[in-house]
């Protein structure tokens, strides 16, 4: 499998070129298609795409990780290059109004309805674990053994009948298989990262963790907060030693040092550009 970070919060380390955002769009590959997880908040990712000498119509599949902005604003410019995917996500995203009060402003985090409205004949919405081919299967995390990132608490959803806490029940993660074990790619993580894996091996019956690739929400210790990062670097380590953790998006600096302290050279830093050939 052959994967590219087509836009992240980071900058690229050798590609002055590539933009970033705060978002998160990656396209992987493997022997028979072309997939591509989340569109950023923007399209940007798109422009990257084209630097990067990808031609965006030849995407079969798009998936979307969750509803929020920052993985959904760039979907029209997808749609606009693309006429031939079929979009997979949750069947919730069509109801839900996002909103955030992190710095005690309300943001609307919605996709945009319209682009919902005109494409609809291209969505697949789903409300259960998909097999989506022989090796990959989009997976909703049923698995509540750890505690929620601390910044879930700031987001919120209102279908109508009043604002409620967002519980991310409308977000899926990719558990693809490769020669016998798991590749994790979940974008944000709202549901935590350690209740994310015991969902995906929960759902495929494998075990053996190979990699992690994705943000982990864990940005809210930026400012004060509670999230036990060493907890969770812990158990990576105790449950998962041979797990390679790329991480970037909303994971947060002082989150990722303390990760990359406690696991070492098992954990990298995303960033828009960067490549993987994995398998």
């Amino acid at each position: 499998m052959k994967l590219k970070v087509l836009i992240d919060n980071n900058h690229s380390k050798s590609n002055s070129d590539l933009l970033s955002e705060h978002g998160l769009s990656i396209y992987f590959e493997d022997e028979s298609s072309k997939y591509l997880f989340d569109v950023g908040a923007s399209g940007r990712w798109l422009v990257n795409a084209c630097k990067m000498g990808l031609n965006v119509q030849d995407i079969d599949s798009l998936i979307l990780s969750h509803g929020h902005a920052d993985h959904t604003g760039g979907l029209s410019s997808f749609l606009l290059q693309n006429n031939k995917a079929n979009v997979f996500a949750s069947e919730k995203i069509q109801k839900y109004i996002y909103s955030s009060n992190r710095h005690d402003t309300v943001v609307d985090l919605s996709p945009h309805k319209s682009v919902l409205n005109e494409y609809r004949s291209r969505f697949v919405y789903l409300a259960e674990d998909y097999q989506l081919s022989q090796s990959i299967k989009l997976v909703f995390c049923r698995k509540e053994s750890y505690t929620l990132p601390e910044g879930d608490k700031f987001l919120f959803v209102d279908e109508g009948e009043g604002e409620k806490p967002y519980l991310a029940d409308d977000e899926i993660s990719l558990a693809i298989t490769i020669n016998k074990s798991l590749v994790i790619m979940s974008s944000c993580s709202h549901r935590g990262i350690l209740n994310i894996i015991e969902s995906c091996i929960h759902s495929t019956g494998i075990s053996n963790i190979a990699a992690f690739i994705g943000g982990l929400h864990l940005v809210d210790i930026e400012d004060g907060k509670q999230d036990d990062v060493r907890m969770i670097a812990e158990a990576i380590k105790n449950h998962y030693p041979d797990m390679v953790l790329y991480t970037g998006h909303c994971t947060g600096k002082k989150a990722y040092r303390e990760l990359k302290r406690v696991l070492g050279d098992s954990v990298h830093k995303m960033y828009s550009g960067m490549t993987l050939i994995m398998g």
